[in-house]
C-alpha cells in the first residue's frame, strides 16, 4: 500500500514543482509608459507612438521578439528593453572585433555588443543593398552589429569600403545625382543611426528646457549625464525624475519587476508634475486620446465592416434573402461612421484635415468613395453601387493599413507651403474627393463589364450602371475642375505663380481632360454603356499617374512634400491587370448575345436619332 501511495504521490510532487518552476516571472508593467508624453519628430506625442514609429521604421514589424526568450514584445515593450538593456557606463569592449569607424563609432566605442545589436533588426528591402552587404537574396534583416561591420564595394569606383564610411561620403555628396542604390543605403544608414540614437536615449526627450525660445525638450541621454546640483536644480525636482528613471533601469535589469513598476510609476509622477512648470507641455487628454486612436485602431474597423457588408450583399445576390441587404447596409454604415470617427480623432491630434501625405489622401478616398456610394446607392436601391463602393473602399483601408513602409501613417508638422487650413481643406480636399468619384466610377465599371463578359441580358441593370457611372464622371471631373483652380490660386498665394508646369500641374490637367474626354464621347453619342464603362476604368491609370505616379515614381516638382517611395511593381501589376480585364470583356463581349450584342453599344438617343439631328441633353435625361 505504502508503495502505492509513494508511486501516486511522488509523480504528482514532481509534476507539481515542474509545474512551479515553469511559471514565469510577473511581466513588467510597461502600459503606464505608453502614455508618457515625449517631444519627437518636431511634436508632441506619447511614448506609446514614438515606440511604435520606431520599430516600424527599423524593422517594419508590428511586434519584435526577444532576441534572447523569443517573446513577443509589443512597440512599447520593445522600446523600453531597447532603452533599459544597455548597461550604463558599460566601457568593455570585445578586443577581438574590429573597431567601427564612421559616424556610428561612438556608439559601440562605449558599449559592448549585446543581445539586441546582433539582433536581425534592420530591414533591407533594396536586393541590390543586399548583395554588396553579402547578404544572402532572402534575407530582409541584418543586425545593427553586423551592418556596422559590414564591409561594401562601391559601385561607382570599384573601392571596398566599411559601410559606415561608404554611407558617409554619400550623405557628403548630397541628394542631388543618388542612385537608387545609393538612395537606399542612406536610408539604411539612418535607420542604423536611429537605432543607436534611441538606445542611448538621445532620441526620448521627455521635459522641457526651462526658458528656451524654441521649445526644445532635454532628453534622457541629456539628463542622465547631466552633474546637476542646487544651483542647476534647485528644488531637487530634476534629480527626482533621474533618479526614479536609474533605479527604473537598475530594476529592469535585475528582472525585478515590483520594484521596476514602482520606480516607474515615480518616474512618470515626477515628469508629469516637472513638465508643465517648465514650458509648453501637452496635456493629459491629448495624450491619451492619441494612445486610445494608436490602440483602437478606427479604420481597421472600417475595413472589417466594409468588408463584410460587401461579402453579405454577393451573398444576396445568391440566396435572394431581403434580410441580408439590410444587414449589409447597417454593416457598411458602421464602417463609415468608424472612417468618421478615426478623421475626426486624427484632426483633434493633429490640429489640421488629414489629407497631407499618401496615406491620409488614401484613407480620404475610400472615405469618398463610401460617402458617393451610399448617397446613390440610397437613390437608386441597386445593389451593384454598394458592392462596388464597398469593394473599393475596402481595397483602400486594406491598403493604408498594411502597408505602413510605402504609406507612412505617422502624423507629422505640416511644411510652411501646407500651413493655411482654407488653402488644404479646399485644394486638397476637393482633388482627393475628385479622385474618390473616379474611383466609385472604376468599381461601377467593372461591375457593368462583368456583365457584358457574362453575357447578362439583364439590360436595364446595365442601362442603371451606365447612368451612374457617368453622374460620377461628371461629378468627378466638376471637382477636378474646381480643385485644379484652387490649386493655381493657392500656388499664386504662396509661390508667386498661378501655373508653372509643375509635373503635379501637368498631370492634373491631363486627368482633367482625359475624363472631360470621355464624358464629351458619351455625350455625343460615340460610346455606348460598354465604350463608357471600359473608359471609366481605363481612365482612372491617369488619376494613378497624377496621385501615386509623379509622388512615388517621377519624385520631382515643387510638391515634394508629397513625396515618397515603395510599391511602383503592384501599381504597375495592379493597372495592367485592370487592362487586361477590360481587353478581356471587351474581346468576350463581341462573342456573345444578350446586353452584349444589343442597342446598348450606343446611347438610345443617339441609335434612334434621324441622321443630322442634334440633341445636347445629357444622356439620362434623353433615358428618362
Amino acid at each position: 500500500m505504502r508503495f502505492a501511495i509513494g508511486a501516486v504521490v511522488l509523480p504528482l510532487t514532481c509534476w507539481a514543482a515542474a509545474l512551479a518552476a515553469e511559471v514565469p516571472r510577473r511581466a513588467f508593467d510597461v502600459e503606464p509608459w505608453q502614455h508618457l508624453a515625449v517631444q519627437d519628430g518636431g511634436r508632441h506625442k506619447p511614448l506609446d507612438t514614438l515606440a511604435w514609429e520606431t520599430l516600424r521604421n527599423l524593422s517594419n514589424r508590428a511586434t519584435f521578439p526577444d532576441p534572447a526568450t523569443g517573446e513577443e514584445l509589443s512597440p512599447t515593450a520593445f522600446y523600453l528593453a531597447l532603452l533599459f538593456d544597455r548597461q550604463p557606463g558599460d566601457e568593455t569592449a570585445d578586443l577581438h572585433a574590429p573597431v567601427a569607424v564612421g559616424p556610428h563609432s561612438a556608439y559601440f566605442a562605449t558599449h559592448a555588443p549585446d543581445k539586441w545589436d546582433r539582433a536581425p533588426l534592420l530591414r533591407v528591402d533594396f536586393l541590390e543593398l543586399r548583395e554588396i552587404l553579402g547578404l544572402p537574396s532572402d534575407r530582409k534583416h541584418v543586425s545593427p552589429l553586423e551592418l556596422s561591420r559590414a564591409v561594401v564595394r562601391d559601385p561607382q569606383t570599384g573601392d571596398e569600403l566599411p559601410f559606415p564610411i561608404w554611407a558617409a561620403r554619400l550623405q557628403a555628396k548630397g541628394q542631388e545625382g543618388l542612385t537608387t542604390l545609393e538612395q537606399r543605403g542612406l536610408e539604411l544608414a539612418d535607420k542604423l543611426r536611429s537605432y543607436q540614437d534611441h538606445r542611448l536615449g538621445r532620441r526620448l526627450s521627455v521635459l522641457p528646457i526651462h526658458g528656451s525660445e524654441d521649445r526644445r525638450w532635454t532628453s534622457i541621454a541629456d539628463l542622465t549625464l547631466a552633474d546637476l546640483e542646487d544651483a542647476t536644480d534647485p528644488t531637487g525636482a530634476m534629480r527626482q525624475v533621474k533618479q526614479a528613471f536609474q533605479r527604473a533601469g537598475d530594476a529592469y535589469r535585475a528582472n525585478d519587476a515590483e520594484a521596476f513598476d514602482h520606480a516607474s510609476g515615480e518616474f512618470l509622477a515626477a515628469v508629469a508634475e516637472l513638465g508643465p512648470q517648465l514650458g509648453h507641455y501637452p496635456s493629459r487628454s491629448a495624450i491619451d486620446l492619441e494612445v486610445a486612436y494608436n490602440h483602437w485602431v478606427p479604420f481597421r474597423f472600417a475595413w472589417v465592416f466594409t468588408l463584410v457588408a460587401c461579402l453579405l450583399l454577393l451573398l444576396r445576390t445568391g440566396l435572394q434573402r431581403k434580410w441580408l441587404y439590410g444587414t449589409a447596409l447597417a454593416a457598411f454604415g458602421a464602417g463609415l461612421a468608424a472612417m468618421l470617427t478615426g478623421f475626426g480623432m486624427r484632426m483633434a491630434i493633429s490640429g489640421r484635415a488629414p489629407v497631407t501625405n499618401m496615406y491620409e489622401s488614401v484613407l480620404y478616398l475610400g472615405l469618398g468613395v463610401a460617402v458617393f456610394g451610399l448617397i446613390f446607392e440610397l437613390l437608386s436601391r441597386q445593389r451593384y453601387i454598394l458592392v462596388a463602393s464597398a469593394a473599393i473602399a475596402t481595397t483602400a483601408l486594406i491598403l493604408a493599413d498594411n502597408c505602413p513602409a510605402v504609406l507612412d501613417p505617422s502624423m507629422r508638422p505640416l511644411p510652411p507651403v501646407l500651413r493655411n487650413n482654407f488653402w488644404l481643406i479646399t485644394h486638397v480636399m476637393t482633388i482627393t474627393l475628385s479622385y474618390a468619384a473616379f474611383a466609385l466610377a472604376l468599381g461601377i465599371g467593372n461591375v457593368t463589364l462583368g456583365y457584358y463578359l457574362a453575357g447578362s441580358g439583364n439590360r436595364d441593370a446595365v442601362r442603371s450602371q451606365s447612368r451612374f457611372t457617368y453622374r460620377a464622371l461628371r461629378i468627378g471631373v466638376l471637382l477636378l475642375a474646381v480643385g485644379t483652380v484652387l490649386g493655381g490660386v493657392w500656388a499664386d498665394y504662396s509661390w508667386g505663380r498661378f501655373w508653372g508646369w509643375d509635373p503635379k500641374e501637368v498631370w492634373a490637367l491631363i486627368t482633367l481632360l482625359g475624363y472631360a474626354a470621355v464624358l464629351h464621347a458619351r455625350h455625343a453619342g460615340w460610346v455606348g454603356s460598354r465604350g463608357l464603362a471600359a473608359l471609366s476604368v481605363v481612365c482612372f491609370s491617369l488619376v494613378m499617374v497624377a496621385w501615386y505616379g509623379v509622388n512615388y515614381v517621377l519624385g520631382a516638382g515643387l510638391h515634394s512634400y508629397g513625396f515618397g517611395g515603395g510599391g511602383q511593381l503592384y501599381v504597375v501589376y495592379a493597372m495592367l491587370a485592370q487592362l487586361l480585364f477590360v481587353g478581356l470583356c471587351l474581346a468576350g463581349s463581341n462573342r456573345r448575345t444578350g446586353v452584349a450584342r444589343d442597342d446598348l453599344s450606343l446611347p438610345s438617343h443617339v441609335a434612334k436619332r434621324p441622321p443630322g439631328h442634334r440633341d445636347l441633353k445629357p444622356p439620362e435625361r434623353r433615358a428618362a
